[in-house]
């Protein structure tokens, strides 16, 4: 997850713990780069009750702001998902102020079968 050119501990690091209604679970780890406006993440997930039909990030929640939604690419069937997006300022903005969730929806559960907040870590 990390550039040649920046130092690893210059990153802000994020994790989300997934769950929901189902026994599926999950888990996203994820690393913000400043200089690049990148945030890298791995994505893991067991137990669902089917296939992955989208999986996203989304923020700012609760804010009453108009949500912006990252969609996740799963085409690659490993687990953890490796992934990545080029955030605006007001993205990264909301996604360091504690105020974005990480969404995996499946055809039983289209409304979303695990879910998580995504906030800082020390690690």
């Amino acid at each position: 997850m990390d550039y040649m050119s920046e130092p690893a501990n210059s990153k802000v690091r994020f994790t989300a713990a997934l769950a929901g209604d189902s026994t599926g679970k999950g888990s996203l780890a994820a690393a913000y780069s400043r200089a690049t406006q990148i945030l890298q993440w791995q994505l893991s997930y067991s137990g669902l009750s089917g296939p992955v039909t989208w999986a996203y990030l989304v923020g700012p929640d609760g804010t009453g702001a108009k949500a912006e939604i990252v969609p996740i690419n799963l085409a690659d069937e490993s687990n953890p998902h490796p992934g990545s997006a080029t955030l605006t300022a007001q993205q990264a903005e909301a996604l360091m102020a504690g105020q974005w969730s990480v969404v995996l929806k499946t055809e039983q559960r289209p409304a979303g079968e695990i879910a998580g907040d995504i906030v800082r870590s020390t690690r």
